[in-house]
């Protein structure tokens, strides 16, 4: 599987390179955030500090430009990285308090000798100003020179160089590019050659991979998606890159399609503790509707708030014309309401391949919670089957309950947060919902716990302990999913969008008696603050037969002093008489059952005339 994913994004890597419009980053660069340009003179000397990006509080966003490849640093001597870095490598003082110290005046020497290397044969101006420059910089010069930029890079910020005169940077020059580049090359020369598992060629293998960015809750440094850093991961001799022989090419190429999607907000959405991306095979209408789909579905964009997310680049093709656009807006509308799509709306290619990849934090590295390959039909045909399970009529206008949504209803609602998701949840729940299968019955059981939990909890505002829309919808679909891949053809069809009078399970004729009381209690005392349902509910929907013979006799006492009393109390007579008792106990599926009886009775109670 693992090498299924780095193949579909080395894939990805290669459509977006070939898209100018796209911004990814060539072999041996990349994406990176800079706060401050030094521009130089022809001779090496600092003529000003140019700040760059934008202030948001205290801290300073820097621009994002393509730099030359950063390394992977880690020790107490890192490697410098070529023209962008930060002050304690280029100007030798600390980024923690913009002094010089030992630590600091042995990177930038570690740093001046790295750019030799690599400049020393060029004659382009730029690259002889700045070995000009690092030679001949004396750190004690930092507060004079650098002046009101001195701020951002003691919180090390990323410096870049500018040659007095020009509007680019050095490092765009195509003199410095090709030096640049030359020694990528060299540094190959040496390194060990295998065959790739991911494009089968023999090359240098990748010691360390690309690091992974904005995965919500791993490190904001970044983190490995495939890394080996102790002994006991290692096999046969081998050491780190080696044990998964993945080309320099190859680890590159997934490493910076997988970055480009976690930074961009139409092709990521955080569903439980799990950072979702998701693409097409390629751009055009298809994946246009599918990025519209998974917004729908999945659920919250995520954003580091360092680091402003970016739009999209491709272009959308035929889709952004008005003909193009208003037939995906129709076929997006009837999938989210659970509606076939008509054969006239739906002129795309239905076999075009997606990809879903789920992605975990677990320390300095990402795990896969999820993979899944599918095709453009397939899935919508998926979807559009969850939504009409999940179809039920509410009050409010709130929109479909996105996958998100519905897993943070199994939070305590004290602390109603993605980390509080059971995190085994999430990847069963989204391959149930693109892949058609079974809900998993233990995201069932958890809904049906913790309703049950919040509304006997005096603690937690009322609000709060409601029997709530997106929990009796996911029970109503799972029940309705189980039904119909059992073959109960029966309670498939009794479980409705609003008030089903005609079905006589048990357990939803118990649920809307259940609310049918409730509302008895609150007509004889409309301040009423804490109904039977704050006290009993949990029971009532467990052991039926312990309850409701005591909530019969105060619903007498409820019923002689409302005044539409005799209104409720036939309704109450209509569901008695289909009960034939009440249970000693009702099993999980019975109490989801009750639960939606209960919800459906209660919102047909309080539906405004037509």
């Amino acid at each position: 599987m693992e090498t299924l994913i780095l193949a579909s994004l080395c894939e990805l890597y290669d459509r977006l390179l070939a898209d100018p419009n796209s911004g990814v980053a060539r072999p041996d660069y990349c994406d990176a955030p800079a706060v401050l340009a030094l521009e130089l003179s022809r001779e090496g000397r600092l003529v000003r500090a140019v700040p760059l990006g934008t202030q948001k509080g205290k801290s300073i966003v820097g621009i994002r430009l393509k730099v030359p490849n950063r390394e992977k640093r880690s020790g107490t001597d890192p490697p410098p990285n070529f023209l962008c870095d930060p002050a304690e490598f280029l100007l030798g003082v600390s980024s923690d308090t913009g002094e010089p110290d030992a630590k600091a005046t042995r990177r930038h020497l570690l740093s001046r000798k790295h750019h030799e290397s690599i400049l020393a044969v060029s004659s382009d101006d730029g690259a002889r100003a700045v070995l000009a420059f690092l030679s001949g910089w004396r750190p004690d010069e930092y507060v004079h020179e650098t002046g009101p930029a001195r701020g951002a890079l003691v919180r090390g910020g990323n410096i870049v160089f500018r040659l007095e005169g020009d509007d680019g940077y050095i490092h765009d020059r195509p003199a410095v590019m090709r030096a640049w580049e030359t020694y990528r090359t060299s540094t190959l020369d040496g390194a060990v050659t295998g065959q790739c598992l991911v494009t089968g060629e023999i090359a240098p293998i990748a010691v360390l991979h690309k690091s992974v960015s904005r995965v919500a809750g791993a490190q904001s440094t970044g983190a490995s998606l495939v890394s080996f850093n102790f002994p006991a991961a290692e096999s046969y001799g081998k050491t780190q890159g080696a044990n998964s022989p993945v080309s320099e090419r190859a680890a590159f190429a997934y490493g910076t399609a997988l970055n480009w999607l976690t930074s961009n907000d139409r092709h990521r959405a955080l569903v439980g503790d799990a950072t979702t991306v998701f693409w097409a095979e390629r751009s055009g209408p298809e994946e246009d509707l599918l990025l519209d789909l998974f917004a729908e579905t999945m659920g919250a964009e995520v954003r580091s708030p360092s680091e402003p997310a970016q739009e999209p680049q491709h272009e959308r093709g035929s889709a952004d014309d008005e003909v193009g656009a208003g037939r995906l807006k129709g076929i997006l509308e009837r999938v989210m309401r659970g509606q076939d799509v008509p054969t006239e709306m739906a002129v795309f290619d239905k076999e075009l391949r997606f990809f879903i990849l789920g992605l975990a934090p677990n320390a300095a590295r990402v795990s896969v919670r999820f993979w899944h390959v599918g095709t453009f039909g397939g899935l919508l045909e998926s979807v559009r089957k969850h939504f009409e399970d999940m179809a039920m009529v509410h009050r409010g206008n709130e929109p479909p309950v996105s996958a998100a949504r519905l897993l943070l209803e199994t939070a305590p609602a004290v602390s109603r947060k993605r980390d509080s998701v059971p995190k085994t949840l999430v990847g069963s729940f989204v391959r149930a919902v693109i892949e058609g299968a079974a809900y998993p019955q233990s995201l069932y059981a958890t809904i049906i716990c913790r309703m049950r939990a919040d509304a006997n909890d005096p603690d937690q505002p009322r609000v709060e302990r409601k029997i709530t829309y997106p929990r009796v919808a996911f029970i109503k679909a799972h029940l309705r999913r189980k039904a119909r891949i059992t073959g109960n053809k029966a309670l498939e069809e009794a479980l409705t969008e609003m008030l089903n009078t005609e079905n006589k399970n048990p357990g939803y004729l118990l649920g809307r008696l259940f609310a049918l009381l409730e509302k008895a209690q609150h007509d004889a005392n409309p301040e009423i603050k804490s109904t039977i349902k704050d006290r009993y509910y949990a029971s009532a929907s467990a052991t039926p037969s312990a309850v409701f013979p005591v909530l019969l006799r105060l619903a007498q006492h409820h019923l002689a002093k409302s005044e539409y009393g005799g209104y409720v109390d036939k309704q109450i007579e209509g569901v008695i008489a289909d009960i034939e008792s009440f249970p000693a106990h009702l099993d999980l599926g019975q109490q989801g059952l009750f639960a939606l009886g209960y919800y459906q009775q209660k919102s047909a109670l309080y539906k405004k005339a037509e």
